[in-house]
């Protein structure tokens, strides 16, 4: 089988085209023929060593975390057939601790960390986009800003993998408004996810979010950027409010030492959280923006655009074309 190495860590170049064995599934795996497999930033964040999983690599290493297909066999002590994950049946997961990667074209994958598809002729392509970002998403709402009905949110990213399904799942949670930063080519975006656009190439998005709260401050702030927007962020925090960041880098004791309530994103996934994903992707509650979808050999390509941060949407690898 083809899968995409690193032998060391660096600039998108060390991605490299290598011809294996097909996997061994250990207990309590299932075996997975891939369509596709998603493009994260923490991906190329691994690849360059930055990340603080990059510690947790054996070299030479597959990257990638989440992924869709189709069940092709299990260890033998997966019983199939009681989770639900007959041979051939779609499946799409993310990885959580197990670093083993999925840029390949078959990939032996915990049983816990996928669930089956539901519908008759799915698109694999947006599964392969749903599962670690909208795991992260739900871990940042559920978990870090515990978002309650009738609250504000303030995303910054409102386009990219995370922001796009932030807003319809916080909506969903019974959020009052979701305000979203994104480029003023993108505000038309928001605005069919149901967020109110803030264009930040194109006005004072502090004074922006001021005059919309009417002074008050937004309840919660999700802020997927982090670099330029958390410091400012903090001036526009109702009393009370919190404020999340999803880079695991981030630096929150500015916010803490003003005794705000502060939470770095730490990915969760749950069986149960992969199911709604699942489930309202199927009934259209939540759309996946594709923004493309490459070959394998063309991975270099996806993490150099992953590195400009201003993907819409999500990179798909197809692992067969």
């Amino acid at each position: 089988m083809r899968e995409i190495i690193i032998e060391s860590f660096g600039t998108p170049d060390v991605l490299r085209l290598h011809e294996s064995s097909p996997p061994v599934p250990r207990p309590g795996d299932v075996l997975v023929s891939v369509a596709y497999a998603g493009l994260n930033p923490v991906d190329h964040k691994m690849r360059d060593g930055s990340s603080g999983l990059s510690r947790m690599l054996e070299l030479p290493a597959v990257l990638g975390r989440e992924l869709s297909g189709h069940v092709i066999g299990a260890a033998d002590d997966v019983d199939l057939a009681s989770r639900g994950l007959a041979i051939g049946s779609p499946v799409f997961g993310v990885r959580t601790d197990d670093l083993r990667g999925t840029y390949a074209e078959t990939v032996a994958i915990r049983a816990e960390d996928v669930v089956t598809v539901p519908g008759a002729q799915p698109d694999l392509r947006t599964y392969a986009g749903l599962a670690l970002a909208g795991s992260t998403a739900l871990t940042a709402l559920e978990d870090d800003a515990r978002l309650r009905p009738g609250q504000t949110l303030l995303v910054h990213g409102g386009t990219g993998g995370v922001g796009q399904l932030l807003i319809p799942l916080a909506l969903q949670a019974g959020a009052a408004r979701v305000l979203a930063t994104g480029s003023a080519a993108n505000a038309g975006r928001i605005r069919e996810l149901g967020g109110e656009p803030i264009a930040y190439d194109e006005e004072d998005w502090v004074a922006r979010v001021r005059e919309e709260t009417r002074g008050r401050g937004v309840d919660a702030i999700i802020d997927l950027h982090y670099f330029s927007t958390f410091l400012p962020s903090l001036d526009v925090l109702a009393d009370g409010g919190r404020i999340v960041a999803v880079p695991t880098l981030a630096d929150i004791t500015p916010a803490q030492d003003r005794g705000i309530s502060a939470h770095i994103t730490r990915m969760a996934p749950t069986r149960g959280r992969l199911e709604l994903l699942a489930r309202s992707h199927a009934e259209g509650l939540l759309d996946v923006e594709i923004s493309e979808v490459l070959p394998l050999a063309e991975v270099a390509r996806g993490h150099e655009l992953l590195e400009t941060g201003h993907t819409r949407g999500k990179l798909i690898l197809e692992a067969h074309a």
